[in-house]
């Protein structure tokens, strides 16, 4: 008989507020499975906890980790013995102002808790997909233990934002927009994403589901309330069962997808357990997927279409709606072919250059880039 293989555990806790007592009894609920936080930070070593800052967005908005589940989960790791340090690359913004806005700031002054600069690369080279040279943060080399603290969204390019997707983070800024740049392909960059998520290799993911964002995620979607928190030491097992709470079929979220294709542990339900809340009574029916991967994804034929440069054509392209534009230039700092240009004070795409990678829609604070059939 073929050895059976062991199951990944991917653990469920309700919580439906953001209060402190109420996130600290659902992390303790949802870190039972492996004996609570005490079996991850051990006295006296280094903790990040690497949260998704996307960019300069209140908590209310759903775009980044709630700060209360930070400052609980900062708190909890301190108490464990813990040095805790925070620390992102985001999307856009200044540092300091996404630190403020997010709320971050004021955990880090709550908690005792140190901010971790990602500044400086330190290239590591990695054996994944291919052999590759990450461009990854030099202070990931400071800590001992990476926990991953990401928000439950869409995604316009990936289909959901959850653990693997939020490494990326792990990114210094200015690489981002070269690495959208040799990877303009959804598949491909998904495989590039799976690689970062094992290169960084976090001990553990927690996603704040308490509020997650549907529709046009990651930053122009709808807060929608899902009321869980969730976690696995295997990232890439707890995407796969927040992919099926939210409705997306395989296929759909590109680095799932990459992950079954590659046959990674936790790539497939049948590999996972889920323990304190049941998947079905976790489901969502009616969450707004949005885009889901420009519209091709979930198809029988949805991996080879995301790896075809000649099917790439036929991809939406992002569209600036005038009357929403504010002129404020983010979209042009972070395109990564760098066609987009002001015209009386009005962001202007050269679509044919286009890679379609949706940073400029991703990024848009005013929702004016949208996404429109060639």
């Amino acid at each position: 008989m073929p050895e059976k293989k062991e199951e990944e555990v991917v653990s469920l806790a309700r919580c439906t507020r953001y209060q402190p007592e109420a996130v600290r009894e659902s992390l303790e609920q949802l870190l039972r499975p492996w004996g609570g936080i005490g079996s991850f930070v051990k006295p006296g070593k280094k903790v990040l906890l690497k949260p998704n800052l996307l960019t300069a967005a209140a908590p209310e908005e759903a775009v980044t980790t709630h700060p209360v589940a930070l400052r609980v989960l900062a708190e909890m790791a301190l108490e464990a013995g813990g040095e805790v340090y925070i620390g992102d690359s985001s999307g856009s913004g200044p540092p300091e102002r996404v630190l403020r806005v997010t709320g971050v700031r004021e955990v880090l002054q709550e908690t005792g808790a140190k901010l971790l600069l990602f500044d400086e690369v330190k290239p590591a080279r990695f054996q994944g997909k291919k052999t590759r040279t990450l461009p990854l943060a030099r202070a990931l080399e400071e800590v001992d233990l990476v926990i991953n603290a990401g928000k439950l969204k869409t995604h316009t390019l990936t289909g959901l934002t959850a653990a693997v997707k939020n490494m990326y983070g792990c990114v210094v800024d200015k690489h981002k927009g070269r690495l959208h740049f040799e990877h303009p392909l959804p598949m491909d960059f998904a495989h590039l994403l799976l690689d970062i998520y094992l290169a960084v290799k976090p001990g553990l993911s927690i996603i704040d589901a308490v509020i997650a964002m549907e529709g046009v995620g990651p930053r122009n979607g709808r807060p929608r309330a899902v009321g869980l928190l969730m976690a696995a030491t295997n990232g890439i097992a707890l995407d796969c069962v927040a992919a099926a709470i939210t409705g997306f079929q395989p296929g759909q979220v590109t680095t799932t997808a990459a992950a079954r294709r590659r046959k990674l542990p936790g790539s497939d339900l049948s590999q996972i357990r889920v323990e304190g809340i049941p998947l079905a009574e976790a489901a969502i029916r009616d969450f707004d997927r949005g885009a889901v991967n420009a519209g091709y994804a979930g198809k029988a034929w949805a991996y080879v279409f995301a790896r075809s440069r000649l099917l790439q054509r036929r991809r939406p392209s992002p569209v600036v709606i005038p009357e929403k534009c504010a002129g404020c230039a983010v979209c042009l700092e972070h395109c990564p072919p760098q066609i987009i240009r002001l015209q009386d004070n009005i962001a202007v795409i050269e679509r044919s250059r286009c890679i379609r990678c949706y940073c400029c829609q991703e990024l848009c604070a005013h929702g004016a880039i949208e996404l429109f059939p060639r």
